[in-house]
C-alpha cells in the first residue's frame, strides 16, 4: 500500500523504503497539482487584465509596493481600502510569523534529536525557519513603511485615509 503523499519525502529523508510504485502514484498526483495550479494562476492574471488599468488587483498592488509608484490610473477611493486592509494584516504578522517560524525552528530540532542516525529533515528545516523568524520582523517593518508612503501619494482632498 503506498504511502500518504506528505509522508514521502519524509520516509526518504529519514532512510524507510520507498517502492517506484509510490514514485510514480505521487509523481503523477504531484504532476496533476502543477498543472491545475499553473492553469488557475493564467485564469487569474485572465481575469485581472480584463478590469480596468487602475484597478486594485493583486498583482497591481505587489507591483506599486515593490515600486514605490502608484499607477497613474489608481483612484483613493479604490485603492486605500485595500493598502489599509494589508496594513492590517501585516500589523498582526508582524509578531505571529516570527512566533511561527520559530515553532517551526523548533521542530526542526527535535527532528535531530529525535533520528540522529538521520537528521537531514531537520537539518534542512532549522537552518531555513531561523532565517525567517530573524528577517521575517525586518520584511514587515519595510514594507509597512512603502504601504504608507503609497497611501501618501494621494491628494488631500482626494484621500479617505488622513
Amino acid at each position: 500500500m503506498p504511502c500518504e503523499p506528505k509522508q514521502l519525502g519524509t520516509r526518504v529523508l529519514r532512510g524507510r523504503e520507498v517502492t517506484a510504485e509510490d514514485v510514480l502514484v505521487y509523481g503523477a498526483f504531484g504532476v496533476a497539482t502543477g498543472i491545475f495550479t499553473l492553469w488557475s494562476a493564467f485564469r487569474a492574471r485572465a481575469k485581472e487584465r480584463a478590469l480596468p488599468p487602475g484597478s486594485p488587483t493583486a498583482m497591481n498592488l505587489r507591483k506599486a509596493i515593490s515600486t514605490g509608484q502608484l499607477p497613474e490610473e489608481a483612484s483613493a477611493e479604490q485603492w486605500e481600502p485595500e493598502l489599509i486592509r494589508i496594513l492590517i494584516q501585516e500589523r498582526h504578522m508582524a509578531w505571529f510569523g516570527p512566533l511561527m517560524c520559530g515553532l517551526f525552528t523548533a521542530l526542526g530540532v527535535f527532528l535531530i534529536l529525535d533520528s540522529p542516525e538521520r537528521p537531514w529533515l531537520g537539518v534542512i528545516c532549522s537552518p531555513l525557519f531561523l532565517g525567517l523568524t530573524v528577517w521575517y520582523p525586518f520584511w514587515v517593518r519595510r514594507r509597512r513603511v512603502r504601504i504608507q508612503e503609497l497611501l501618501a501619494q494621494f491628494p488631500e482632498e482626494e484621500s479617505l485615509w488622513r
